[in-house]
């Protein structure tokens, strides 16, 4: 073959590469947006399917979101049976050291104060853990069992432990992230019932 024959190979070959590139690349860049689109439309049904499914995020001012867990005895608590009183929510854990040194203080404060509830939400934990956490303390103020994680993630808690307020309307008053010593509590309680 001469040079020039393999010259028009070449050239035939590079022509139909070329051809065949720019209508493929073509088709692909008018795909892309379609693709685009399709992707954040599947984005978009997922986060409207996360909303449906999450329930009010707790905000402060609002009314608490309310939730239903079972206690140590298997019956089922609500958040709104306790309306008439004030409730300290305080989620907690067996494993949790500042948990532990808080635990006496609550115990005091739910005694000391009969128009406050303290309803400790354990997360996600043993149901027999739990109970032999509580009995070796001797505590009896309400435990619930956040099994799944779910009252705690529309609580948007991040550390353990966490208190929020209710007051006797319902309304979430505030939270305290971390350990606290029954002096705060009492001043926390003092507040609240001043300014209702």
């Amino acid at each position: 073959m001469n040079k020039k024959g393999l010259i028009i190979i070449i050239l035939t070959v590079v022509l139909i590469g070329g051809l065949y590139y720019f209508t493929m690349g073509r088709k692909t860049e008018e795909s892309l947006p379609k693709d685009n689109i399709t992707k954040e439309k599947n984005e978009e049904d997922r986060e409207e399917k996360k909303e449906k499914k999450k329930i009010t995020e707790a905000t402060v001012g609002e009314e608490a979101p309310d939730f239903t867990l079972r206690n140590l005895d298997g019956k089922e608590v609500s958040l709104k049976d306790y309306r008439g009183k004030i409730v300290l929510i305080n989620f907690w854990a067996t494993w949790c050291e500042y948990c532990d040194k808080e635990m006496p203080d609550l115990q005091k404060l739910d005694k000391e104060n009969d128009d406050l509830v303290v309803l400790a939400v354990d997360v996600m934990e043993d149901e027999e853990k739990v109970k032999n956490y509580i009995k070796k303390g001797a505590y009896d103020f309400e435990v619930v069992l956040d099994e799944e994680g779910d009252v705690a993630k529309n609580y948007l808690i991040s550390a353990f432990p966490t208190s929020y307020f209710v007051d006797k309307d319902g309304t979430l008053i505030g939270s305290v992230p971390g350990m606290m010593e029954y002096p705060q509590m009492n001043q926390i309680l003092k507040s609240i019932r001043e300014n209702k």
